[in-house]
C-alpha cells in the first residue's frame, strides 16, 4: 500500500513538473538541470570517453529539452524523455563529427593529389627548362656537357672522343654548369 502511495506521488509531481516545464517555468527547467546534468555528464563520459564532447552534449540536451518543452508527453517521466532527447544529440554529434572527419579526409587526399599533380607539372617544366638550357649551350659545351652527364663518361673519355686535353673538358663542364646554374636559377624563381 505505501509503495504504491509513493509511486501514485511520483507519477503526480511528474506530471506536475512536465506541466511546469510545458508552461516555461524557468525554476522547474533549473531544477531539473541540477537533478540530471551529473549524470547526464557520466552518461555522456561512458559513451564518448571525452570530457569535452561530454560537457557540450550535456549542455545541447538541456537547451534541445528548454525548446521543446511543447513537445514533451505527460505518459512518460520527464527522466526517460530528457535521456531520449541526450541519446538522440549524442548521435547527431557523433555523426556530424564522423562527417568532419570524412570530409577532413577527404581533403587531406584531395590536398596530395593536388601536390604530387603540381610537382609532376614542376618537373616536367624544370625537365623541359633544362633541356632548353642545354640546347642553348654552344655546339661544343653542349656535347662535353651531355657526354659527361647524361652519358657518364669521364673527362679523359671526353677528352679522347672530341680530341681536346681534359682541362678543357674540365673547363667546358664548369662553364656549362654555372650557364645552367643561372638560367635554372631564374625560372625557378619565376615558378
Amino acid at each position: 500500500m505505501f509503495r504504491l502511495l509513493c509511486a501514485t506521488l511520483i507519477i503526480v509531481a511528474e506530471q506536475e513538473n512536465i506541466h511546469r516545464l510545458k508552461s516555461g517555468s524557468v525554476r522547474s527547467f533549473e531544477e531539473l538541470y541540477e537533478s540530471y546534468h551529473k549524470r547526464l555528464y557520466a552518461y555522456f563520459l561512458q559513451r564518448t570517453k571525452s570530457d569535452d564532447l561530454s560537457q557540450e552534449l550535456v549542455q545541447q540536451s538541456f537547451i534541445k529539452l528548454w525548446r521543446n518543452t511543447h513537445k514533451l508527453s505527460d505518459d512518460y517521466p520527464v527522466s526517460v524523455q530528457l535521456f531520449r532527447i541526450a541519446r538522440s544529440v549524442m548521435i547527431d554529434e557523433l555523426r556530424r563529427l564522423a562527417n568532419e572527419r570524412k570530409a577532413l579526409e577527404e581533403f587531406t587526399q584531395s590536398s596530395q593529389i593536388i601536390k604530387e599533380s603540381e610537382n609532376l607539372v614542376f618537373s616536367k617544366y624544370l625537365q623541359e627548362e633544362i633541356n632548353e638550357a642545354i640546347n642553348d649551350l654552344p655546339p661544343i659545351r653542349k656535347k662535353v656537357f651531355q657526354l659527361s652527364r647524361m652519358n657518364g663518361h669521364s673527362h679523359k673519355e671526353i677528352a679522347a672522343e672530341l680530341s681536346i686535353s681534359s682541362k678543357t673538358v674540365e673547363d667546358h663542364i664548369s662553364k656549362a654548369v654555372k650557364q645552367l646554374r643561372k638560367i635554372l636559377k631564374y625560372s625557378l624563381f619565376i615558378f
